[in-house]
């Protein structure tokens, strides 16, 4: 039984059958099998609905306890590929290690999922070959996809074009409610390598203008799934700042702001543009830098960053956060599905119904997956189950 100690937990599942019918036949029941193994009736209970795997050492003494051999309590799975992961976190604040590897379980758990989805999400679209962070890649890739979507006339970008697009990739979007401050990012991107699926967490507790560009960026992660790190984020970054304003918007901006000689009327003027395509003065402020450098050109006078920031950061207050725009209150379970499945298209709730009504452990799965309390994840359940 040595084989025991040399088994990663990520390869592996319980045979949940051949364990319960063992504890019964040992007379013990969780809290039981708790005591003697010295662990939390919490970590036998997820153990037994699958969201976690024991350590080596409890592993080696709960088949001793029970008398079962590896092969009867372990069920042997193929090596599976990391999911790759990628935030866009809030402000200011570092992506730790504890970030990565919640967002990485988080990765895992929806590998269960997958079985649930349509035929068609299990395919992958094509994506970009050899994808970089050089300024004409990106607008070049930003151009293809216009006229993909099918927007080569169209001046503004829609948040259902974007929608749109999301779905022709197959990314499964997932609105979460994840509020404006507590949670560590506004957005987050799991790509499953094994089956090719992908899935975009979308804030929906986030005003309009940061949420677009958020989708646009999320957009960029879903057609260069294989970018992580710091050059995903770059060209995530330089993709969405081109498909929300393009070179030609620069282009066409700049000398409208060259015929304007006070900084602070340039500065509004940037404010009008932005107001229209729903998108912050920063990313506009970046698109003509990106625009000027690349074209060996004067550079537009802004101000200082910290003036512009200031007048940014009161533009976005103007906005509603999404949340607000689609419920009055804090949404019940049925309004927050019905609300995802309208606006987003999003499959994720059908998939999370077939797994609510066929899989055990359902509550606590939502709970992790969503990031929601145990009674709202409850509550959830029962509605996907209705």
């Amino acid at each position: 039984m040595a084989e025991f100690s040399h088994i990663p937990a990520v390869q592996n599942t319980l045979n949940i059958s051949s364990l319960r019918d063992a504890l019964i036949k040992a007379g013990l029941n969780q809290s039981g099998l708790a005591e003697k193994l010295k662990v939390s009736r919490e970590a036998v209970s997820k153990w037994l609905t699958g969201e976690s795997f024991p350590q080596p050492d409890k592993l080696l003494r709960m088949g001793m306890l029970l008398g079962l051999a590896f092969e009867q309590l372990v069920i042997r799975q193929p090596p599976t590929a990391m999911p790759v992961v990628s935030f866009r976190k809030k402000a200011h604040r570092k992506t730790k290690d504890e970030h990565l590897d919640g967002a990485r379980e988080t990765g895992e758990l929806l590998k269960r999922l997958v079985k649930y989805l349509p035929r068609q999400e299990l395919t992958r679209p094509p994506t970009l070959k050899d994808p970089t962070v050089a300024y004409q890649y990106a607008q070049d890739v930003a151009s293809q996809v216009r006229k993909e979507m099918g927007l080569e006339k169209k001046e503004i970008i829609e948040f259902k074009d974007l929608i749109e697009k999301f779905n022709a990739l197959h990314a499964v979007i997932i609105p979460v409610l994840w509020g404006e401050r507590l949670h560590h990012g506004n957005a987050l991107n799991i790509h499953l390598p094994d089956s090719q699926t992908t899935w975009v967490f979308l804030n929906l507790d986030s005003n309009a203008v940061d949420f677009k560009f958020w989708m646009a960026h999320e957009l960029g992660h879903s057609l260069a799934p294989d970018l992580d790190g710091e050059t995903g984020e770059d060209f995530a970054d330089q993709f969405a700042q081109a498909l929300l304003f393009s070179e030609n918007h620069a282009a066409k901006l700049r000398p409208d702001l060259a015929n304007i000689g006070n900084v602070g009327a340039r500065i509004a003027r940037v404010r009008k543009e932005a107001d229209k395509h729903i998108i912050s003065p920063y990313t506009i402020r970046r698109a003509l830098q990106a625009y000027e450098q690349a074209r060996n050109l004067s550079k537009t006078h802004l101000g200082e960053m910290t003036v512009f920031m200031a007048s940014t950061t009161n533009f976005a207050k103007g906005y509603k956060t999404v949340a607000q725009t689609f419920f009055k209150e804090t949404p019940k379970p049925r309004e927050y599905v019905a609300a995802a499945r309208s606006h987003f298209n999003s499959l994720f709730f059908d998939a999370l119904a077939e797994f609510c009504k066929r899989e055990e452990g359902a509550d606590h799965f939502i709970h992790r997956v969503l990031g929601v309390s145990l009674a709202d994840a409850r509550a959830l359940s029962r509605e996907l189950r209705a």
